[in-house]
């Protein structure tokens, strides 16, 4: 059986959509995460009938505008 894999934001090219669960398993934001940027208008969302659409170049974007993890140094834990 073959075991899905999900791409890093940063080893793979964005594509040119995602669904909603999609765009969460490439990006690990939440869904609640996505809609807000997209009420804020960092993400650009599209239908395709009763399917939403996350436009991949926003996404790729939305990540890349991400702050930095700052990491601990006394346990090398992400903050």
């Amino acid at each position: 059986m073959k075991m899905h894999q999900v791409p890093s934001p940063d080893s793979q090219p964005a594509r040119g959509g995602f669904t909603i669960k999609a765009a969460c398993d490439w990006s690990g934001l939440s869904r609640t995460a996505l809609y807000r940027a997209a009420g804020t208008g960092r993400l650009l969302l599209r239908k395709a009938g009763r399917t939403t659409i996350v436009d991949g170049a926003s996404l790729a974007a939305l990540v890349a505008d991400l702050p930095p993890a700052a990491l601990s140094r006394s346990r090398g834990k992400v903050d």
